[in-house]
């Protein structure tokens, strides 16, 4: 990824409503640690500044339901943003089919993209391929908790526990 003066939209997101609710907790550390990024970036070359913070609190990654991707995806697509940064590519997305769709987007509206975890050049094509990997791998264990959620589920079911949820009457 060449230095230039990028229009930077940081993502963020967590999945659980008691993550939001933790004022030190996961989304303000993934924004400082995107901001401390983009500050020590800068340091060395004008490498950007923040255009936008697109934070979906307690919203899943399992699709593109989210109403602040939603508006990442708008921005890159009108010339606003073109360099997406996430603390994890997990962030962004859990599916393959929506990543891709994604990716391609990016790619058309000349928009890079960079994880602080993944840290790898995806502009070879070594690179690409790990990354895609990693949303493999990113998607593998979104489904893999949830089968192991519902096997929990019925066999407390089974056994007559309560697996949370209004109690019935």
């Amino acid at each position: 990824m060449k230095n230039q003066n990028y229009k930077i939209a940081i993502y963020i997101r967590v999945s659980t409503e008691e993550q939001t609710e933790n004022p030190e907790g996961s989304l303000k550390n993934q924004e400082q640690r995107l901001r401390e990024a983009v500050e020590w970036k800068n340091k060395n070359s004008n490498f950007g500044e923040i255009a936008g913070v697109y934070i979906d609190a307690g919203i899943s990654a399992k699709d593109m339901n989210r109403p602040r991707l939603q508006d990442m995806l708008r921005a890159i697509k009108l010339g606003e943003v073109n360099l997406v940064m996430v603390t994890e590519l997990s962030r962004l997305s859990r599916n393959n089919r929506d990543f891709i769709g994604m990716w391609d987007m990016m790619h058309d509206c000349k928009c890079s993209f960079m994880s602080l975890r993944e840290d790898f050049d995806t502009t070879t094509a070594a690179g690409e391929m790990l990354l895609f990997q990693l949303i493999n791998f990113a998607q593998f264990e979104r489904k893999t908790t949830s089968e192991r959620v519902s096997a929990n589920i019925k066999v407390r079911a089974s056994r007559g526990l309560y697996n949370g949820g209004p109690i019935p009457f």
